[in-house]
């Protein structure tokens, strides 16, 4: 849904001028970043600039920005030189239309000169000092690559204001119905991840990808077998379409993939195609195949563009978000890897349509982890996932797409709040490490027969129970949570020996000085980390849970094939 229009573009583009009839079309308010300056400081902008230099009015553009973004169904003037703080970048894409009004030089320079003679009390603007059309020009060739990711371009030399207001209308609304505005966007090391939740966007690859890389020649697209089958042909077609030369790859399906040994060959294939760091890496599947070529794309060249387009719902709800990429070991899973924010991630809900019962039922397990570590992850009091869940079925999730965009844009909320204050697990973030301490000691165990939801599912109950014995959750909270992953039909317990799952433990990589950390819920959306839990009560909680006769296959919500 889009929220907020915002103007880009150089000075005299029409930014001003504009948004105020856009506005009107819309019914909606119109806020321009320089006035809030100006109200702040109680004086013009050359003014702000003469007294107190760029680097002040740089950071209450910042703020006027922030607070102009705070608000909905608002359109935003913004000043010339926004887009050149990446942290401007995380308002202006979330659930914004960015719009790059673009003029010539010489209307440009007419525009500034004609407003200079209008006003009042006419500034001296630094601008116009000297050779306006060549500070102009040199702006122009500074800024273009930044104003050229915009979403809607419009040429204002020739329209007039109000014709130029409707096409800008038209324009979003069309991006809208297309879902083609990210809903949110984070920023990290590697730069900026927007992150798209929308039906049929698969299609649109190629459109985003070259939206944010126009100067970008090849695609490296990387997917396994099974997905390339149904949608590899999609993905790049779409990539062609938009000018890319695609060069593709499919590995085989399966954990057992996830492994320096896919990692190395995946180098191998990019440099031997002689990629550039102006390239860009393109992920299609599951978590699988978004560790292996998120791996790759941070260390190819030390780093490459990287999109994620996730084809599970575990990978759209968790794995694909947050920039955790990396590899198993003998020793333990995801003990080798990298920090790396995907610069995209497009999750259509389209494709959940063709995956098997049991890999919708996998996902699940992490929907219900992030139902259960909510408020905790957003700083909020209610439980919304919580509360969705409670109001329908499993079942009946799979049976409307708008639904599961939803769900899934909500999953993705939760994530990308705890990562945009913690992206590298130095203190908040290990909450979404919620169940899977025993979890990942049981995938591991197993030598990755079970799925991973199927092995959070049953860490997830374990650390409800540890919860309880250790009276920090109320005795209802084990049913509560035990009815979530029942109606999907996930495990009550696992057949597997507790001596070899316990040895697994050692090598969790969340351990500090020795001692295990885990996740323990404290109420509805409320968990706590904690590292002071017996090794007795860990055992007896497991030895009940690693039993052959509790383990279940399916339950009421199991349903769908492929």
């Amino acid at each position: 849904m889009v929220k907020r229009i915002a103007l880009i573009g150089l000075s005299g583009s029409g930014k001003s001028s504009i948004a105020p009839l856009v506005a009107d079309l819309l019914g909606w308010r119109i806020v321009d970043t320089d006035r809030l300056v100006e109200e702040r400081f109680g004086l013009p902008i050359a003014e702000i600039f003469a007294r107190y230099g760029e680097s002040v009015f740089r950071a209450a553009e910042r703020e006027a920005l922030l607070q102009a973004s705070l608000a909905e169904h608002v359109v935003i003037a913004t000043g010339g030189g926004i887009v050149l703080d990446d942290r401007n970048w995380i308002p202006l894409r979330t659930e914004t239309a960015l719009v790059h009004l673009r003029a010539r030089i010489e209307t440009l320079v007419d525009r500034l000169h004609r407003q200079s003679e209008r006003e009042l009390q006419p500034t001296v603007r630094p601008l116009l000092a000297g050779d306006t059309a060549a500070k102009l020009q040199e702006l122009w060739q500074r800024r273009r690559a930044l104003f050229e990711q915009a979403d809607v371009v419009i040429d204002t030399d020739d329209e007039a204001p109000q014709e130029i207001a409707q096409r800008i209308v038209e324009a979003v609304r069309e991006l809208e119905d297309r879902g083609s505005v990210p809903f949110r966007a984070l920023l990290g090391a590697a730069g900026r991840s927007e992150l798209y939740v929308a039906s049929g966007i698969l299609t649109r690859i190629g459109e985003l990808v070259r939206r944010r890389w126009p100067k970008a020649r090849r695609a490296f697209l990387v997917s396994d077998e099974q997905v390339a089958r149904y949608w590899g042909a999609s993905a790049r077609t779409s990539l062609t379409a938009a000018d890319f030369d695609v060069v593709a790859t499919a590995i085989p399906p399966g954990e057992h993939s996830k492994s320096l040994v896919t990692v190395t060959s995946l180098l191998d294939w990019m440099l031997a195609a002689g990629i550039e760091r102006s390239d860009v890496v393109v992920a299609l599947g599951g978590g699988v195949v978004g560790d292996v070529a998120g791996f790759a794309a941070s260390i190819v060249l030390r780093g490459v563009a990287l999109v994620q387009v996730p084809t599970n719902l575990l990978a759209m709800v968790d794995a694909s978000v947050g920039g955790k990429t990396g590899v198993d070991h003998p020793l333990g899973k995801n003990l080798i890897g990298s920090f790396y924010q995907p610069h995209l991630v497009l999750a259509d809900p389209v494709v959940l349509a063709t995956l098997p019962a049991e890999e919708r039922r996998s996902g699940w397990a992490e929907v219900v982890k992030h139902a259960m570590i909510e408020c905790t992850a957003t700083e909020t009091k209610e439980p919304r996932l919580l509360n969705m869940l409670a109001k329908r079925p499993y079942d009946a999730w799979w049976q409307d797409a708008d639904s599961l965009a939803r769900l899934i844009r909500q999953n993705i909320h939760i994530k990308a709040s705890v990562v945009a204050r913690d992206e590298r697990e130095s203190g908040l973030r290990r909450i979404l490490n919620y169940g899977h301490t025993l979890g990942h000691a049981i995938e591991a165990t197993s030598g990755y027969r079970l799925r991973h939801g199927e092995a959070i599912a049953v860490g997830m109950r374990a650390v409800a129970r540890i919860a309880h014995r250790l009276d920090s959750c109320r005795a209802d909270l084990v049913p509560l949570q035990d009815e979530l992953l029942d109606q999907a039909g996930l495990p009550r317990a696992v057949d597997l020996p507790l001596a070899d799952v316990l040895e697994r433990l050692r090598y969790d990589k969340k351990a500090e000085g020795g001692s295990l950390t885990w996740i323990l819920p404290l109420a509805p959306g409320h968990v706590e980390v904690r590292r002071d839990v017996p090794m007795s009560v860990i055992e007896d909680i497991c030895r009940a849970l690693l039993r052959t006769e509790s383990r279940i296959v399916s339950g009421r919500g199991a349903g769908g094939d492929r």
